[in-house]
């Protein structure tokens, strides 16, 4: 939880922040005009509101990943991406980072209770394969959200991960305009 005061500090020590919802519904089990405007009106107030934002840059989160082909076309005319419900391993051949509004980012999340080994489990997995790109959705750390992590755990994976050759931890908006892809 939080504002956009709380957002644009967190944003200006390098945190990615990136539209999810206005209201945080399940779109498809609503009329299809008014899950365009829920959009619509989420991605004003994020232009209005967050330092720096732009609609080029910005991946629209589904909540609850949940989308249809209509809603993910009407909002890729406005961002680079969408992230949505789908178990995929992303390459460069499925990621079309050059242009925006063609990417659909798959991904799960697990809840409501703490996903800790869950996440461990998934990049353990992850990282016996040949490579790409994984996204794990979560919600929450400490007991906030759905499918949290504690802090703690986090703090060690993330002290794991990038001490990992040929392995970069990044937010999706950076990896789809091209920055920090290096070795």
């Amino acid at each position: 939880m939080g504002d956009f005061d709380d957002w644009n500090k967190l944003k200006s020590r390098g945190h990615e922040i990136m539209p999810h919802t206005w209201e945080h519904l399940n779109l498809t089990k609503i009329p299809l005009n008014q899950a365009k405007d829920n959009m619509d009106k989420c991605l004003d107030y994020f232009q209005e509101n967050l330092d720096g934002y732009s609609d080029t840059d910005a991946v629209y989160n589904f909540a609850f990943n949940a989308s249809t082909d209509e809603l993910e076309d009407h909002v890729l005319k406005r961002v680079r991406a969408v992230r949505t419900g789908g178990w995929l391993v992303l390459n460069d051949t499925v990621v079309n980072f050059a242009q925006p509004g063609k990417n659909r980012l798959g991904c799960w999340g697990r809840g409501p209770d703490y996903c800790d080994e869950y996440v461990d489990q998934e990049i353990n997995s992850f990282l016996q394969t040949s490579g790409g790109w994984l996204i794990l959705n979560l919600h929450g750390l400490d007991g906030e959200g759905w499918g949290p992590v504690h802090t703690a755990y986090l703090d060690g994976l993330l002290k794991r991960l990038i001490k990992i050759e040929k392995l970069a931890v990044t937010p999706t908006g950076m990896v789809l305009k091209g920055i920090a892809l290096q070795d």
